[in-house]
């Protein structure tokens, strides 16, 4: 099969530099057959991938970073929409030719930028007919984060939420899940994206680019029951929160800065949230989702009532530029890679 693969020899764990300059496109990578299924594993062929900024964090990272999940043979990719074409004997939940969607749990060694990759069934759902592949590529990781962190803030009609970051992969889901949980929701964007994050359904709008994101918060007052961060800048946001935080809301990490490497000392700052007295309650996002909360997300999209954003989609061969793109943080939504040729027309 044709994957990105480390070069050189090199693995996830010896990885120097940045991703996109470290992988090969491998046109005869070993391919997994069905032989080793267990019961809840599908062999998928891979139609469309998106990307994620945890795909290059974790590899460029310090050891801890990578102690959190990589392996030695991993190969680039998480999130993924495609077609099952084996199983094991015993799995009668899924059948082969079927569409299905998800994200692996972590890098593996059969990674969703390759034809085709091994997923146990709890990191997938099927895809609805309505759904085109590069739709449900684009769910998986940020979709499952996003609905997860305004699940942990505990959002419920009537909130009022802060949504940091709303145009990016993550935030352009927060938005439009928080407002069918019955939230008010403010968010942050640059200028470009004003009108795209008011159409997700954003009451209020703070634009970055000419506002000052923490001074227009502080003249807002103590309104919002819930922080959801899908940036990490402006770097103090969490230490000043409690000038717009009610006492009782919850302060929701999902993100550090997007361009910034996850090193021990971005953790170790982050970390100090949960000790530092007279605070609000602060949380990590952690949990990106499982099958049932893609089978929810994948109905609303059907329904109409939730829209995956997709800023840019390029070849399986665009891989490098695609990261390079992904590295600036700037992307609208989410950046979508074609796996397998002439496999992407959805329905």
């Amino acid at each position: 099969m044709r994957a990105w693969r480390y070069a050189n020899g090199a693995t996830a764990k010896t990885l120097v530099g940045k991703l996109e300059d470290s992988i090969v496109l491998d046109a005869a990578a070993p391919k997994p057959d069905t032989s080793s299924l267990a019961e809840n594993q599908l062999l998928i062929q891979v139609l469309s991938a998106s990307l994620n900024p945890a795909d290059y964090k974790m590899p460029e990272s310090d050891w801890f970073g990578r102690m959190l999940g990589l392996g030695t043979e991993a190969q680039p990719g998480l999130d993924f929409s495609g077609r099952v074409v084996g199983k094991h004997v015993l799995n009668t939940a899924y059948s082969e030719g079927q569409r299905v969607f998800g994200s692996l749990r972590k890098a593996a060694k059969y990674g969703t930028l390759g034809e085709f990759i091994v997923a146990s069934t709890s990191e997938l759902a099927a895809v609805p007919d309505k759904i085109s592949n590069d739709q449900a590529a684009a769910l998986g990781t940020s979709a499952g984060i996003a609905y997860k962190s305004l699940l942990s803030a505990g959002i419920k009609p009537g909130s009022h939420v802060f949504i940091n970051g709303g145009s990016g992969g993550v935030g352009t889901y927060s938005i439009q899940f928080a407002k069918l949980m019955g939230a008010r929701v403010t968010t942050t964007t640059s200028t470009p994206n004003v009108d795209l994050v008011r159409k997700l359904g954003a009451d209020d709008i703070i634009d970055y680019k000419t506002t000052n994101v923490l001074n227009e918060l502080r003249q807002k007052g103590l309104v919002f029951d819930a922080v959801v961060d899908n940036v990490g800048t402006p770097k103090d946001l969490y230490d000043q929160c409690h000038g717009f935080l009610r006492s009782d809301g919850t302060y929701v990490q999902v993100a550090a800065n997007p361009t910034a490497p996850a090193t021990c000392e971005t953790l170790a700052t982050l970390s100090k949230a949960f000790v530092i007295p007279g605070r609000r309650a602060f949380r990590f996002a952690t949990d990106k989702g499982a099958s049932s909360d893609y089978t929810l997300i994948a109905q609303w999209v059907a329904e109409g009532k939730v829209e995956p954003v997709i800023g840019l989609s390029f070849g399986l061969g665009d891989v490098r530029r695609a990261y390079a793109e992904l590295r600036k943080g700037r992307s609208r939504g989410k950046i979508v890679v074609h796996v397998s040729e002439g496999k992407n027309d959805g329905v």
